[in-house]
């Protein structure tokens, strides 16, 4: 009896000295709905409807999020399976109310709903002398409006819009001659859909789980996101330190963290699961756990920002 009981004690301390694995919460991407005057738009000789730009463009972000390896994402056949078995219509979670209905149904902690209120391309075809291409020159503007609910409470989690502007002569600099000689129509048409879509997931991301410092040396960091998921080498981030929460006198709502800017760095490789940084600034200052906001452009030498407050911290 005696040796049960030490057997039974050692397994418990044992199963103590691992730690349970985070539960990832699960999201629901629905499809974004296309306004109603807007019409099929084309890129060359490729027709987007209605019903191709409201599902091309939830795919993406779908996409996008899952590779973060935050969330637990829900694929569009089971949202699809979902909608279809309760005899739901794309207008139902628009309705008051039916937010928590609808998480419950999908089994999703998160639900991101949208609108695409905004989608012009014009195209021109254009003659590169040195290469020999013919390629369209593509002007094009996608506007979103979002929003993350929190399927338990109906809480609004965040609010935001992306403007995508997209000019032929970025995708120049971006992407090599080599490459865009053998792109079509349709090529453009996925890069239009990727950008917007990774624009919207890291604003979502940054609000939910932004970017941290996961290791530090004196001249180096490692940050928690990787490949696939809005970093990439040459861009530049501003880090900084959480501090106290702070709470609302009247309503006892969590009103997030104070933020103060510590320093700056620059992705110099972008890994599977991990990033490497080198520090610019704030050597000395940067912690383990800091958080880190992409910078839009990049900035050799930074002064003193007005600092901001992240919701739910």
């Amino acid at each position: 009896m005696q040796k049960i009981t030490v057997l039974l004690l050692a397994l418990f301390f044992v199963t103590e000295g691992y730690a349970a694995p985070a539960k990832q919460p699960t999201m629901a991407v629905l499809p974004f709905q296309l306004s109603p005057v807007i019409g099929t738009t084309n890129i060359g000789e490729i027709a987007i409807t209605r019903t191709v730009a409201e599902r091309e463009f939830s795919n993406q972000l779908i996409q996008f999020l899952a590779k973060s390896r935050k969330f637990n994402m829900l694929t569009r056949t089971q949202i699809d399976k979902v909608i279809a078995e309760n005899r739901l219509t794309e207008s139902y979670w628009a309705e008051p109310g039916q937010i928590e209905s609808m998480g419950k149904l999908l089994v999703a902690d998160y639900l991101v709903t949208g609108v695409i209120n905004r989608f012009e391309i014009s195209a021109v075809s254009q003659n590169i002398a040195i290469t020999g291409e013919v390629l369209p020159r593509l002007v094009a503007t996608f506007k979103s409006q979002f929003q993350v609910i929190q399927s338990s409470t109906g809480k609004i989690v965040l609010a935001d819009q992306v403007i995508s502007r997209i000019r032929f002569d970025q995708l120049r600099r971006e992407i090599p001659s080599s490459e865009r000689r053998y792109w079509t129509a349709a090529d453009y048409k996925d890069l239009l859909f990727t950008k917007a879509a990774t624009e919207v997931g890291n604003a979502i991301l940054a609000e939910i789980y932004p970017i941290k410092v996961i290791k530090i040396s004196s001249t180096k960091v490692i940050l928690n996101r990787g490949k696939g998921v809005g970093l990439e080498v040459g861009k530049q981030c501003k880090v900084v330190h959480q501090g106290e929460a702070m709470v609302d006198v009247d309503t006892g709502e969590s009103l997030g963290g104070y933020e103060e800017q510590v320093g700056i760095i620059e992705v110099t490789s972008v890994e599977g699961k991990f990033s490497k940084a080198e520090i610019i600034s704030g050597a000395g200052r940067i912690q383990y756990g800091d958080i880190c906001r992409l910078l839009t452009s990049v900035n050799k030498e930074q002064g003193a920002v007005y600092p901001r407050v992240t919701p739910g911290w």
